[in-house]
């Protein structure tokens, strides 16, 4: 699978943390990486990166910007950011947009692997929608915090949507 959304029940599960860890070590091994801060609710890539965050995923789906935004990280030759972006009034609605399949289809093309970090499932029904246009999902939990009814929960939703679950 070429692309792949992180999704968790809670927040402060350690998404953002786990997707760019992953991303940098995808581009490490020589994969062309692009990370996708999908969570246009509480944004992190931009900060754990130290990129600008006015434009960006927000931006694109809303016709705004071009590709341009997208950020090449300076000291891994392999990896790219796409930041979220200024924060829409509508996020679960961007999310669900055709536009947003259309550009992760898109970017496969360019990047070998193409990973998107979440909101988290409990706030919204952004990661589901995410992770039904990505197709992938990896399932996080957060040891002696993450209920199991929980996890339970958000993988059987994510099933009924078609995702396919990559793995936990």
């Amino acid at each position: 699978r070429k692309v792949l959304a992180i999704v968790s029940p809670s927040r402060a599960d350690g998404r953002s943390y786990l997707a760019a860890n992953l991303a940098i070590v995808f581009s490490q091994l020589g994969e062309k990486t692009l990370l996708i801060d999908a969570d246009m609710r509480n944004p992190r890539q931009h900060e754990l990166f130290g990129l600008h965050n006015q434009y960006g995923l927000s931006a694109l789906l809303t016709g705004r910007a071009n590709g341009s935004v997208i950020e090449k990280i300076r000291n891994f030759e392999n990896l790219s950011v796409l930041p979220a972006g200024a924060t829409p009034p509508n996020p679960l609605e961007l999310a669900s947009r055709h536009e947003f399949a259309v550009l992760l289809r898109s970017e496969v093309r360019h990047f070998d692997v193409v990973l998107v970090d979440t909101p988290a499932a409990e706030r919204s029904s952004d990661a589901e929608a995410i992770a039904a246009r990505a197709g992938g999902a990896l399932l996080l939990a957060r040891a002696h915090r993450s209920r199991n009814e929980s996890l339970g929960q958000l993988a059987a939703t994510l099933q009924t949507a078609r995702v396919e679950l990559g793995g936990s």
